[in-house]
């Protein structure tokens, strides 16, 4: 994790071992349409894809949801996904901030199986939350 501890992130126990079990898988989703989006994207499994040159933005997701996030894929429309130390996980790019799931497992479900709403937390000012809540 060296060149992402170099640009300020610290891994977390929680993210090294989802890392370590899931890192350089590319998981294709199972249902493509969700109740409120379109799920046609992959969840890619790659922390530097995700993190590299993105400090900023997971301070934001940091300053704005509390915690230490570390990042661990990319998933629709190349948001980096981040982990929270807790279990929680987070899509964050173009604006918005969304909610995965609170624990690593009800956020590979959503990623892959599209079982629930895909919930806006936080969006740029100006910008208007998306998908809707």
């Amino acid at each position: 994790m060296g060149p992402l501890e170099d640009e300020g992130y610290r891994v977390h126990s929680l993210a090294e071992e989802v890392l370590a079990a899931m890192g350089g898988l590319s998981v294709e989703p199972i249902n493509r349409v969700g109740p409120n989006f379109s799920n046609d994207e992959p969840l890619k499994f790659d922390p530097i894809l995700a993190g590299a040159g993105q400090r900023a933005m997971a301070m934001e997701v940091e300053a704005v949801l509390g915690g230490k996030y570390f990042p661990i894929g990319e998933w629709l429309s190349y948001s980096s996904v981040f982990m929270e130390a807790g279990g929680r996980v987070v899509a964050a790019g173009l604006g918005w901030i969304r909610e995965l799931g609170t624990t690593f497992e009800e956020s590979l479900e959503l990623a892959i199986g599209a079982n629930r709403r895909l919930t806006c937390l936080h969006t740029d000012p100006g910008l208007a939350p998306w998908p809707a809540n």
